[in-house]
């Protein structure tokens, strides 16, 4: 039986009230003192003209570094770039009255613009713990305890590939967000024994607590029996802090930038974030709602930027739903608003919308958001060891980011937008989307089923064998394949270093993907050698058992 313990929500609002409200006094003393004076010095972003064609050989010139010519006319004008955009070919800088009227005179600068436009438009609840807690567990599965994370997701479809052990093996899932604490909580501790814990990185200025992040990526890829299992628990996994929680300003908008970038480089195959932006304190720049049309806002830009890359990006719709009549907000946060993310909102355990979630259209019309899942009563890892039952689209988007993984594994070569249309096409209202829930439910077996159907209408033209996984391994190791057109059968061959063969077997196998299962629990711990062979080729490799 699992417990969760009581969170006083008033204390935290009381707490995040008094900060917002001193960071914002801060902040108008700060403008005040300068209003008239020609030296102040505010955010902007620099968007430069195309690169000189001197300068644009070799690799792509959206992944290439911000022109060095123009980095340095910059810097002879005393401007000092902050953040440097290699994908959107841009510099947020610092700018005195005179350095931006140089600026918007230079013909090599596209665009000189605040990080942020607009003025106030609606505040955004923040995601907090549910104060209920659970006294009773369901029963586990046989093979798979997945304690009060099974309601979740068997409400998405998701139990059935998660036992068949279908989990993210050989995806890179990327985070955005707030603190990670290290990912040292019990959930992330299978992550860390098997070294797929890639990297963390913090981009913001400054330290703070908090479980945010940590809470998110265990939604996605914590596994503790009997608690809490990720549908993506066996993924590699990348964090970036993007997000300050002391403050929110302008300036978190260039981390997002950044933090993406870097997770690009990499090599994360599917991102989550759980962030989002209208609204800033005061004395910063926000976002009006005309603003929301999947163009303006340098993080919408990124993240489409991120998928023209073949990057998918999963974004939380924003928690400035419908909770009362005076309180509505009908459009989602920047960069919920791209046109290439996959937008998620939340329901409750009975699928209808949870009140908290943002909804659509778009500024200019679009349908958003795109799928919702389970955004209420989720398990989480929270504070040291603890876990909580959560709420906000924050802790809806990293099960969809999990699902997205699944499919990855299933179907690598799926580009972002065939991913988000197979989520689209196989969920539950796919024939009636509206602005409330998208395309519907999320059904995970579904869209799994249809991400095998297209790899095996596109099978390779030879054979292709992947890292066998776990590794080491204890009691069974994995061998992902890819299989030719024509191909029935492959045969695989375990061997010691020394050459002794210790087992042959055929197996069955259809064009496209397949997974080749072995029992090694009678297997002697070391190193050994396997041969995978199909009609006209070969592969070979090594992998480890556990004494």
């Amino acid at each position: 039986m699992s417990r969760f313990p009581r969170f006083d929500e008033n204390r935290l609002l009381l707490i995040g009230t008094f900060l917002a409200t001193a960071v914002g006094l801060l902040g108008a003393s700060s403008a005040a003192a300068g209003t008239s004076d020609t030296s102040r010095v505010d955010k902007y972003w620099l968007l430069f003209d195309r690169r000189p064609d001197s300068e644009t050989s070799g690799e792509s010139t959206w992944t290439k570094p911000v022109a060095p010519s123009f980095l340095s006319r910059v810097r002879e004008r005393g401007i000092a770039p902050v953040v440097r955009s290699r994908w959107l070919h841009a510099v947020s800088a610092r700018l005195t009255s005179a350095q931006r009227r140089w600026a918007e005179s230079r013909s090599f600068i596209k665009e000189v613009r605040p990080v942020a436009v607009g003025r106030r438009s609606a505040p955004a609840p923040q995601d907090a713990p549910a104060t209920s807690r659970v006294d009773a567990v369901r029963p586990p599965s046989e093979n798979f305890q997945f304690g009060p994370s099974r309601g979740p997701l068997a409400r998405i479809n998701a139990v059935g590939p998660t036992e068949r052990g279908i989990n993210g093996r050989g995806v890179r899932i990327g985070f955005l967000d707030a603190h990670f604490r290290g990912l040292r909580h019990e959930a992330f501790r299978p992550l860390r024994r098997d070294d797929r814990m890639i990297a963390l990185r913090s981009f913001t200025d400054g330290r703070q607590d908090g479980n945010h992040g940590a809470g998110v990526a265990s939604v996605a890829v914590g596994r503790s029996p009997g608690t809490l299992v990720g549908p993506a628990h066996d993924a590699e996994v990348l964090g970036a802090s993007t997000e300050y929680t002391p403050f929110e300003r302008n300036v978190e908008e260039d981390y997002f930038v950044a933090g993406l970038e870097w997770l690009h480089r990499r090599g994360a195959d599917v991102v989550n974030a759980s962030i989002g932006y209208t609204t800033f304190d005061d004395g910063q720049d926000d976002y009006e709602t005309e603003d929301l049309d999947g163009d303006p806002g340098m993080t919408t830009r990124a993240v489409d930027r991120a998928a023209q890359l073949g990057l998918t990006v999963v974004v939380s719709a924003g928690n400035s739903g419908c909770e009362s009549p005076d309180s509505c907000w009908y459009y989602v946060n920047t960069p919920a608003d791209a046109d290439s993310v996959i937008t998620v909102g939340a329901v409750g355990p009975d699928s209808t919308l949870a009140s908290f979630s943002s909804i659509g259209p778009t500024a200019d019309g679009r349908r958003k958001p795109d799928v919702v899942v389970q955004g209420t009563e989720v398990t989480a890892a929270w504070k040291e060891n603890g876990y909580a039952q959560v709420g906000g689209t924050s802790f809806a988007s990293p099960q969809v980011t999990a699902v997205v993984a699944q499919m990855l594994q299933v179907n690598p070569r799926l580009s972002p937008v065939e991913v988000r249309t197979l989520l689209r096409q196989t969920a539950s209202q796919s024939n009636n989307p509206d602005n409330r829930k998208g395309w519907g439910v999320v059904d995970a077996e579904a869209a799994l089923r249809a991400a095998e159907r297209r790899a095996r209408a596109q099978p390779p033209q030879g054979l292709q064998v992947k890292d066998p996984y776990p590794r080491p391994a204890s009691d069974h190791i994995t061998f992902p394949i890819r299989v030719p057109r024509g191909t029935q059968e492959v045969s695989l061959t375990l061997q010691t270093p020394h050459g002794q063969s210790i087992m042959t077997k055929a197996y069955s196998v259809r064009p496209g993907p397949d997974w080749l299962d072995v029992d090694v629990r009678s297997f002697q711990g070391g190193l050994y050698w396997y041969r995978l062979q199909g009609p006209t080729h070969t592969e070979t490799g090594t992998f480890s058992v556990l004494p």
